[in-house]
């Protein structure tokens, strides 16, 4: 088959700060104070209230904060967390880091998050924590792990990185866990270009957090020139894992953005059910329940091998040769090589997961995507699988 004419390309991910962002970032740096302060403290604050949280705590990034709650729990050699295989490898760098044993639950095929019966199935008296995930901005089934995790007297981390801007019966994610922890990675919905928050109605996680972030001491270098003196003391071992003032501040321009944003997300997801809804004979779309809102991070479509003489890789591949870049999201982690062996798992008891892995493919989605982009992508995708079809 001869190689299509590109027409068009289309980026994966294509990011465009705001105007406000590049501002509140160029005062900052004009400033001379680049460590945590004032822009930190007002960006926690931003954040608590669009989460709709009691207490936050800015950290470097989304897996260092997982791994920071999961020391503040008590996690250890010999404790338990049960999580999804199919996540980033931050979820599970978390819990390694830490010493504690990862415990997979196989996912719900539909909407690619843990399913709470594996979680019910999985949870031992060494079960220190549940970790669900929320894949693409997708929520989890808080009402069902909520009732296992009370139930079972075991507190849920909810790896919320994709979840900012989603909801669940109405309410932010971050209302159903323990702990939420989001990331402002630089393709995220809500962006720092790096870092991530620690979200929780216990004061006390969030403080252990805050403190463990900063190498354990008791102040800061702004506290302690605000405060004009130098004391402080270090009462725990800590990490270097605080968000920096720049990093905050390109933070706190996107947030003033994040509500037109989302909205330009949804409306571009919208298209792309649209125009795609006429293929169920060759691909899943992402699915969005009357209970949830989708936070519309990643939008995953699922191929129905079966159906197309295709693999998932050539369709990929076929995919760029007509300029439009795509992704995969993800690959399960019993399938990375370091995992593989460190862990023991295999595909074999998790066979949603290992399908999963096989069949999705992630499609561009962001603001700045035109809604022509959208139709060029649909029109790709139509093409490759109807001429694929067996």
């Amino acid at each position: 088959m001869a190689k299509s004419k590109i027409s068009r390309r289309v980026a994966l991910y294509d990011l465009k700060l705001s105007s406000g962002a590049i501002r509140s970032a160029t005062q900052t740096l004009e400033s001379g104070w680049l460590s945590p302060g004032p822009k930190v403290a007002a960006f926690e604050k931003a954040i608590c209230g669009l989460m709709q949280a009691r207490h936050g705590a800015a950290v470097a990034s989304a897996t260092s904060g997982l791994e920071l709650v999961l020391l503040a729990i008590g996690a250890e050699p010999g404790k338990e967390v049960v999580t999804t295989p199919f996540t980033f490898v931050g979820t599970i760098e978390a819990i390694v880091s830490v010493g504690a044993t990862v415990v997979f639950g196989d996912i719900n095929p539909h909407t690619l998050n843990i399913d709470p019966d594996e979680v019910f199935r999985k949870i031992t008296d060494h079960t220190i924590a549940v970790m669900p995930v929320d894949i693409a901005g997708y929520p989890a089934d808080y009402r069902m792990l909520k009732k296992i995790c009370d139930t079972k007297r075991v507190p849920m981390i909810g790896d919320s990185a994709h979840a900012i801007g989603a909801r669940y019966r109405g309410k932010p994610v971050s209302r159903y866990t323990d702990v939420s922890v989001i990331s402002f990675h630089a393709t995220k919905n809500l962006t720092c270009g790096e870092g991530g928050m620690v979200l929780s109605r216990h004061k006390a996680v969030v403080d252990a957090v805050r403190l463990m972030s900063r190498h354990g001491l008791t102040s800061n270098a702004f506290q302690r020139r605000t405060a004009t003196g130098w004391e402080y003391d270090a009462v725990y071992p800590g990490f270097k894992a605080n968000m920096s003032e720049v990093h905050a501040a390109i933070g706190l321009g996107q947030v003033r953005v994040f509500e037109r944003d989302q909205k330009r997300r949804r409306q571009l997801a919208a298209w792309y059910l649209k125009n795609l809804a006429d293929l169920g004979d060759y691909l899943e779309l992402p699915v969005e329940e009357r209970h949830c809102r989708h936070g519309w991070h990643l939008f995953i479509i699922r191929l129905h091998l079966s159906r197309l003489r295709i693999k998932r890789d050539t369709f990929i591949r076929r995919m760029a040769e007509r300029g439009v870049e795509c992704g995969v999201h993800y690959k399960p982690i019993f399938e990375l090589s370091y995992y593989r062996q460190l862990l023991g798992a295999t595909g074999q008891y998790l066979p949603n997961t290992a399908y999963a892995g096989r069949r999705v493919v992630t499609l561009p989605l962001y603001p700045g995507l035109a809604a022509a982009d959208v139709d060029y992508v649909c029109e790709c995708v139509a093409d490759i699988v109807k001429t694929a079809a067996r």
